[in-house]
């Protein structure tokens, strides 16, 4: 093997650490969310071994269109109280913005945070790495 095709072989094993994990209301993981960074996608894995993966967001190449990522590094999931998946929060590094996609609606993401291209000002990122959701207080 080659020393490109060995890094290559380290890369596809980062890629497939989840980033999060789905619950169902009792605390039980329901399923694994794996950030593709080189597919620009969003993948939700089955937890079983082997389980079988669908791309829940991006997947449509690099770019900058409402359901491209370039490089997504981070995903936070946002879950109503009885577990279900309202939308999933990317953070979308080379476009220096946190997307956000409702499950339903397949490619439909929304722009949240940032979009406005690299910055430090009030409505910019730089090259954003996570992402997490801060809870209501009762």
């Amino acid at each position: 093997m080659t020393r490109l095709g060995a890094l290559m072989a380290a890369v596809v094993a980062v890629v497939t650490a989840p980033a999060a994990a789905a619950q169902a209301a009792d605390g039980s993981v329901v399923a694994y969310l794996v950030v593709d960074s080189f597919n620009s996608r969003v993948q939700r894995c089955a937890p079983a071994e082997g389980g079988a993966c669908t791309t829940v967001a991006g997947g449509h190449g690099w770019g900058s269109a409402a359901n491209q990522f370039n490089q997504p590094r981070g995903v936070a999931l946002e879950q109503a109280a009885d577990g279900s998946i309202v939308a999933y929060l990317v953070a979308d590094n080379q476009n220096h913005r946190v997307q956000r996609c409702a499950p339903a609606e397949g490619d439909a993401c929304t722009t949240v945070a940032g979009g406005n291209g690299d910055g430090s000002a009030a409505n910019q990122l730089s090259y954003p790495g996570g992402v997490a959701l801060e809870q209501a207080a009762d």
